[in-house]
């Protein structure tokens, strides 16, 4: 499951500008990457086309071609599991646009321009700032320095996802402070072990019912 960064704000704002310039800086780090742009218009086949019209039956299509493949799947309400759910295997997904969807955020202006009803927002990029703060504005030539934070933030996410305790099959979600202090203590007390030199491959670890 990816780590998803919302690059958000309005029109005309510099959104896609900025999502290129972090997915180069964070490029450079050896981290799998994906793009999604979310937008208001219309992006599949029209319905009068052969994949139009097989898609308006809830399919969904690719297109393979010479340069690379491209997927159309019919509409559905987004959110970030449907999101997450198309780059399972990649580190981060950042995404551009989705204002109504819960998730990390930066936002494309101002920091007096966000909207009250988006959230998520631990920093704002403006473009017409003279200078940044370094912990909530950032302005042009600081990429690098907001792509550092993103990469921090998946490093604790990372460490998360590292850690799953589920009680009678359902998966408890785990903040990143104690997900670090449970992987922590548990690595404390099996490495001392007996035959025990590596976590390396993980480890299963099976608590049994009190009554």
């Amino acid at each position: 499951m990816p780590l998803l960064i919302a690059v958000s704000g309005f029109k005309d704002s510099g959104k896609t500008s900025l999502a290129r310039a972090l997915l180069e800086e964070l490029s450079g780090r050896g981290l799998s990457l994906a793009f999604m742009k979310h937008t208001d218009r219309n992006v599949l086949s029209p319905a009068g086309t052969d994949t139009g019209g097989i898609e308006s039956r809830g399919i969904p299509c690719a297109y393979w071609g010479n340069d690379g493949l491209r997927m159309e799947l019919p509409a559905t309400a987004p959110n970030r599991d449907t999101i997450a759910a198309l780059f399972p295997e990649k580190d981060i997904v950042v995404v551009e646009g989705a204002k109504s969807i819960p998730m990390p955020r930066i936002w494309a202006g101002a920091a007096e321009s966000v909207p009250s009803e988006v959230k998520g927002v631990f920093a704002c990029f403006d473009r017409k700032a003279g200078k940044g703060d370094g912990k909530y504005l950032y302005v042009p030539g600081e990429e690098r320095a907001l792509a550092e934070r993103i990469a921090a933030f998946h490093e604790r996410f990372a460490n998360v996802r590292r850690v799953r305790v589920a009680v009678r099959g359902k998966r408890l979600p785990l903040k990143p402070f104690v997900a670090e202090m449970i992987r922590g203590s548990i690595a404390g007390l099996l490495l001392p072990l007996k035959g025990m030199d590596s976590l390396k491959e993980g480890a299963d670890i099976h608590l049994a019912g009190s009554e």
